[in-house]
């Protein structure tokens, strides 16, 4: 099913020339950072930039003004230019004079972090908003070398991955975990590539974290606002959008050596080009690389693990007329693993018996179109995009084969694939602020979606590959519409009411096949139409301080799981419903600036409570099923800093959970004291940088972060437990003159090898002890340009 923004062409089509021109602005004196926010929001514009902003102060202006004036003024006396890079967006610039610092503040320019977000589909300082916000800057990943999403995880605070390996690992977030398996259960987390969902069940795809210009976290159930499979939150990876005045290129040469393995290597490029100055744009990153093996066999082969990516992404951007954008984007990316990456019994650090080769391929397509823009009583924002997401996966299958077939154990492969399309659509209009804040700020929108989804799993064996031992083939065909709003009140001058909620119907049809040893067929269908809720109180204390309370529903809409009541036969083949579960989160946040916002504190106190938990479980025979484990809690703390002192910066986070399962569901196995799979009671990580420069010439950064994942428990029970991981990376680069640059690093300094994620392979699990330590010690040099 193919949805197409009509309404957002024909008012591309009938659009003014001008739609946005001067407005009435009213900015005091302060605090430069927060001035700057002040006008993002009221004008509507987007201000970014790499330079350190704490320690300036701004004189504020007010008038009738076009953003370029008001900006102009609020930059007098700073030092501090403006470039425009497209339209409502500025990019902040040190003029060409050299200009004293703040006496509390010598030292080299700093990255300061993106002014506003628009993960709540309205762009926003983060310190605004009544929900548990994390941020990362493109500037922040490539000072700390975080080239995926796994990598930057533990930067975001209270996110955290399974470790499976590339394209095959699950997300969470506080904790809210069904289970380490994929299987029918949509995502605890939704993951977003900017305004384009690009995940259903499938696992996080592993995209490279290049070209990038920020990453967002909302932390805590999004019903409201992104629907179904976002109960943990949702996390949506901004790129870098084409610059529409000044072309520029930049390249990157990486190689790797690992200790015990092979080394790695690659390249990537990024290239902007103005079409048509200020009106038409096109952005291209392209990337490779080669992360060698590190797992041995007893048989003598080494490195097996050997994993091949490589994608890119183009972006084509095109403003018509003033405030109007329309952006067409593609993004691919294809990753291949020769073998699995855990290994079996207790060996060494890297080495495991013998056994077939498990392959794992992971291909991954996105193409959408966005138009924005401003009306005379709202903004516009429509997006329609397309996610392709392939994977197929191999498991040496032997030891299934008597309990799948009734047969004699013997080598046999396990094939598992699986290809789903998903077209989503959302159209979507918010409040502008035109002269001065209003007491109203409200979003409202329709969101369409289509899952497609053709899977197909079998068991060959190795003496006639062509043959099925067993096969079952599924379709399953899944619709989602909803109508979703929030309106925030601001009542008080200090208080603001936020209240809000989304309508949506799910439709869903699984046709599913048994092809051998014996023919059988089901069908099922289902739907579901509910209404979830959210309502939040914010309270401005005073500068620097904000208060907020939050209630809020998130879902996961039930589904259907096809069972079999026979060992080896097709006759009991039949399709059973797994229920919709439902979390409600209750949360406590501060968020507190200190020493002219050089210091910034954030924390959450929450308690979720989970009900009718879905998840992924491992039958006996290896396959796996979808049910429902039963109620759940978990009450925890978050705290997140930053601190910037000149060069200098620190950034922590802590997370504590306490997750319990209180109510186990009827036929479920699950332990006494009834934890969550995958959530560790204590995680947190610590980075601390320093930016200068040496003679004058060459810019030099260090920097070193230590990420701390207490004890995990695989399934709902203590029979296999994993963690704690402790790992310490450290890295130095240089900028040198002519616009080249070179890095070197070092991850896992400690060289730690404890188990990281303790599955593999889900037909030899009984058989022993699974584990996946990090990557050996590796160090890492790079080598490029940017012009």
């Amino acid at each position: 099913m193919r949805f197409i923004p009509v309404s957002a062409l024909v008012l591309l089509l009938s659009a003014p020339p001008a739609l946005a021109a001067e407005n009435v602005i009213a900015i005091p004196a302060g605090p430069l950072p927060a001035v700057l926010s002040e006008l993002s929001r009221q004008a509507g514009i987007s201000i970014g930039g790499d330079l350190s902003l704490a320690g300036w102060h701004s004189p504020g202006t007010a008038g009738t003004l076009s953003p370029e004036q008001a900006l102009s003024n609020l930059l007098v006396g700073t030092g501090l230019g403006y470039r425009r890079v497209s339209s409502g967006a500025y990019r902040l610039e040190a003029l060409p004079a050299p200009r004293p610092r703040p006496v509390n503040d010598r030292g080299a320019p700093d990255m300061i972090a993106p002014i506003i977000v628009t993960a709540t589909k309205r762009g926003a300082d983060p310190a605004d908003l009544p929900v548990s916000v994390g941020v990362l800057s493109g500037a922040t990943l490539s000072r700390f070398g975080a080239t995926s999403v796994d990598a930057a995880v533990p930067l975001l605070g209270a996110v955290s991955s399974t470790h499976l390996g590339p394209g095959r690992n699950k997300l969470s977030i506080r904790g809210l975990s069904d289970s380490a398996f994929t299987g029918q259960t949509q995502a605890t987390v939704g993951l977003y590539l900017d305004n384009a969902k690009v995940n259903y069940n499938a696992p996080d795809p592993h995209l490279r974290l290049i070209d990038l210009d920020r990453v967002e976290v909302l932390r805590g159930p999004q019903g409201t606002l992104y629907g179904g499979g976002s109960i943990g939150g949702i996390l949506r990876i901004v790129p870098a959008g084409p610059d529409l005045a000044e072309r520029s290129a930049q390249a990157r040469l990486i190689g790797s050596l690992t200790r015990s393995g092979a080394p790695g290597g690659g390249g990537e490029a990024v290239l902007n080009q103005p079409l048509l100055t200020d009106r038409l744009g096109l952005r291209l990153a392209v990337y490779a690389d080669r992360e060698g093996g590190v797992i041995d066999t007893d048989a003598g082969r080494h490195n097996i693990d050997r994993t091949d990516s490589q994608g890119g992404r183009a972006l084509l951007a095109l403003v018509p007329a003033e405030d109007w954008r329309l952006e067409l984007g593609g993004t691919y990316q294809l990753i291949d693993t020769d073998d699995s990456h855990y290994r079996q019994g207790r060996r060494g650090c890297c080495t495991r018996a013998e056994q077939l080769a498990e392959p794992h391929d992971n291909d991954f397509d996105e193409a959408h179109a966005t138009l924005t823009g401003s009306l005379p009583f709202a903004r516009l924002h429509s997006t329609t995009a397309f996610v392709r997401h392939e994977i197929d996966t191999v498991y040496d299958a032997g030891r299934a084969v008597p309990g799948l077939t009734g047969l004699a154990v013997q080598p046999a492969r396990f094939h598992e694939r699986q290809l789903s399309r998903l077209w989503t659509h959302e159209t979507r209009l918010s409040s502008v602020e035109r002269e001065e804040r209003p007491a109203l700020d409200w979003v409202a929108g329709l969101y369409l979606s289509n899952q497609q989804a053709d899977g197909g799993r079998g068991l060959s064996a190795m003496a006639d590959p062509q043959g099925s031992l067993w096969r079952r083939d599924r379709q399953d065909d899944v619709k989602e519409a909803a109508l979703f709003g929030e309106v925030a009140w601001r009542f008080q001058p200090a208080w603001t009411l936020t209240a809000g909620g989304r309508l949506f119907h799910v439709a869903q049809e699984v046709t599913a096949t048994a092809l051998a040893p014996a023919l059988a067929t089901t069908e099922g269908y289902a739907t579901e139409t509910d209404y979830t809720p959210k309502l939040a109180l914010a309270w401005n204390a005073w500068d620097g301080a904000r208060f907020y309370a939050q209630m809020a529903e998130g879902y996961r809409p039930g589904g259907i799981n096809i069972e079999e009541g026979a060992t080896g036969g097709g006759d009991d083949y039949r399709a059973a419903r797994f229920r919709t579960d439902e979390l409600w989160n209750y949360e406590l946040g501060a968020k507190l600036a200190f020493w002219d916002e050089r210091l910034f504190v954030d924390a959450a106190l929450f308690h979720a409570r989970w009900r009718n938990i879905q998840t992924d479980q491992l039958r006996s025979t290896g396959l796996i099923y979808t049910t429902n484990a039963g109620d759940g809690t978990n009450t925890g703390l978050e705290v997140g800093s930053r601190l910037h002192l000149g060069g200098w910066r620190l950034e922590a986070t802590l997370t504590l959970n306490d997750p319990e399962l209180n109510r186990v569901a009827p036929g479920f196995a699950a332990s006494p004291d009834g934890g969550l799979p995958g959530a560790a009671r204590l995680s947190g990580a610590i980075a601390l940088s320093w930016r200068t420069s040496i003679a004058g010439q060459i810019g030099m950064v260090t920097a070193l972060d230590l990420s701390r994942t207490g004890r995990t428990r695989l399934t709902f029970t203590d029979e296999v437990r994993q963690g704690p991981v402790t790992v310490l990376n450290g890295r130095v680069g240089f900028d040198l003159a002519g616009g080249w640059t070179v890095g070197l690093s070092l991850e896992n300094i400690l060289d730690t090898r404890a188990n990281q994620f303790a599955f593999g392979n889900p037909f030899t699990l009984p058989a022993g002890p699974q584990t996946t330590p990090p990557r050996p010690r590796t160090i890492g040099f790079s080598i490029g340009w940017s012009g």
